[in-house]
């Protein structure tokens, strides 16, 4: 489909005069719609920009900053990026709108601080077992991703832990030992291939003969992720506006066809759309009035089944970087347990010129149902003593601090002198998120994945966001399913030569031959 339009030579039927299309959620995929439509420079066509929060544009691209001070943040939502093939849209953006990066190291600095660890209970080899059980897709991937997953869908209706015990005839323990050491607390019970699909989307290296690969490269953006969102904002500013606090209610179709979106606090609806694109989570979309659009049954049970994970992390600054002045942990990386905190995540890049400066440290990271239970002492947004809960979230993360650094003679009472603020965010308790990525259940991919993206309403309204990609949790599958919508937009308004810029300025995304373009309406 993607290439049959290369050799025609008449020209695009126009748009009708003033055609518009409204863009719901001014997250990354939102704005990264925005920017391709305003590259494709079709006549007769503008959009609007409707985001709910109204304080920030970003959605779950979110810097938290404690002054304006250049290092003085923690990125709340995505903070690091592997530079792999598959990652190859992302650093294009990157490189579209000239953000700053610099080098996330990602070595593993962890210590088994847990008395009990449950690695300790059997000596598995957890990065060797999953290499084996997933390598094979991954290969196949990595080879044809189409056909690659394909393979893995024959395998969906199973979890990692069943695959792993029926496959590899695996024990308990020796699969308990494997999540531990890899992911958050009952990561398995979700669908095997979304395990593959991480796996493949990190790239972890293979371990054993087989792995002959360099290592990969990770980045993350000097100041903040936030940094690209300001720069794509300062493009998309120079034609049109992001209007903020605008949370719709309603999208429905009015009497000449075209779409109309009713926002909260404004009497009349927003009417004339010839197209919708939702970029919002499903939760959030679940939440907006569709039933004048009759989607799809399996559309709407995609809508409120499609599993999201959650996920918290705690930011906390400090007098100075303490874990390299008085540890000695130079350079970065991150250190895991079996703790509450799970994960802390030391900053890449902090001069010796700054040792005794104040530093911000990702003190807790978590997912998962490790992130059910440290966010249920997270207020949003975070202020630092002002709840009960957030008191006890402080003083047991600070705990967890002093048992993963206790070699290093750190003591509660040394941390708490040193602390100076902190902020704390849960993606699940968010009004505008109700999770952090998706992150489906056996048997959702195959069932419910492939009706999730086509176009409703006479091919008028796109579900749009890393759900409705195979990229789940990662910024690409926000931007390739955007891609996707505004080809299928093209495609339904016979726009032959936009298409072919569309392509020759942006590439191509594999997710157009996993879905297909055949199927423009689901409405029936």
């Amino acid at each position: 489909m993607r290439s049959c339009y290369r050799d025609e030579e008449s020209p695009d039927s126009p748009l009708d005069k003033n055609t518009k299309v409204c863009i719901i959620g001014a997250g990354i995929a939102g704005l990264y719609l925005a920017l391709i439509l305003q590259d494709l420079e079709i006549p007769n066509l503008s959009w609007d920009i409707l985001e709910a929060n109204r304080d920030r544009i970003g959605g779950r691209i979110y810097t938290h900053r404690f002054s304006e001070a250049h290092d003085d943040y923690y990125d709340v939502g995505a903070m690091r990026f592997p530079q792999i093939p598959i990652m190859s849209r992302v650093f294009d953006l990157f490189h579209r709108m000239q953000v700053p990066l610099k080098e996330f190291h990602m070595r593993d600095r962890s210590t088994n601080t847990k008395g009990h660890d449950i690695s300790k209970i059997e000596d598995s080899p957890s990065a060797s077992l999953l290499s084996q059980s997933f390598g094979p897709f991954k290969k196949s991937m990595q080879k044809d991703f189409v056909h690659g997953f394909q393979l893995l869908m024959q395998a969906d209706a199973m979890s990692t832990r069943e695959y792993l015990r029926g496959s590899h005839k695996s024990d308990f323990w020796t699969i308990q030992s494997a999540e531990s050491n890899t992911t958050g607390t009952g990561m398995f019970d979700q669908a095997v291939s979304e395990g593959v699909m991480d796996f493949f989307d990190l790239d972890q290296p293979m371990t054993g003969p087989q792995d002959s690969g360099a290592a990969i490269k990770w980045y993350s953006i000097d100041g903040g992720s936030s940094v690209v969102i300001e720069r794509m904002c300062d493009q998309i500013n120079r034609h049109s506006t992001v209007e903020l606090g605008k949370q719709v209610r309603r999208i429905a179709i009015n009497g000449s066809a075209d779409l109309s979106v009713s926002c909260a606090g404004e009497e009349k609806a927003r009417d004339g759309y010839a197209a919708v694109f939702s970029t919002t989570p499903l939760a959030c979309l679940q939440r907006i009035d569709t039933e004048s659009l009759h989607l799809h049954p399996i559309q709407e049970e995609a809508i409120r089944c499609l599993r999201y994970e959650n996920s918290t992390k705690v930011g906390i600054k400090f007098a100075y970087p303490w874990w390299i002045v008085d540890c000695g942990l130079r350079g970065g990386g991150s250190a895991s347990s079996t703790l509450p905190s799970r994960t802390c995540v030391y900053p890449s890049h902090i001069s010796e010129e700054a040792w005794n400066q104040p530093a911000v440290l990702l003190a807790s990271y978590t997912w998962g149902q490790d992130a059910t239970r440290m966010g249920a002492l997270i207020s949003n947004p975070s202020s630092a003593g002002s709840e009960l809960g957030e008191d006890e979230l402080l003083d047991l993360v600070l705990r967890d601090l002093v048992q993963q650094h206790r070699q290093y003679g750190i003591t509660y009472e040394k941390l708490q002198a040193l602390y100076l603020d902190h902020h704390a965010f849960c993606w699940g308790n968010s009004r505008l998120s109700s999770g952090a990525f998706a992150l489906f259940a056996p048997g959702q991919f195959t069932n419910l994945y492939p009706s999730l993206s086509l176009p409703a309403a006479d091919g008028k309204f796109h579900i749009v966001g890393e759900a409705s990609s195979v990229h789940h949790g990662w910024v690409v599958g926000s931007l390739n399913s955007a891609y996707v919508a505004v080809y299928r937009f093209l495609l339904r308004h016979g726009q032959r030569r936009a298409i072919q810029k569309l392509e020759k300025n942006w590439g191509t995304v594999h997710e157009l031959d996993l879905a297909g373009v055949a199927q423009l309406d689901r409405s029936t």
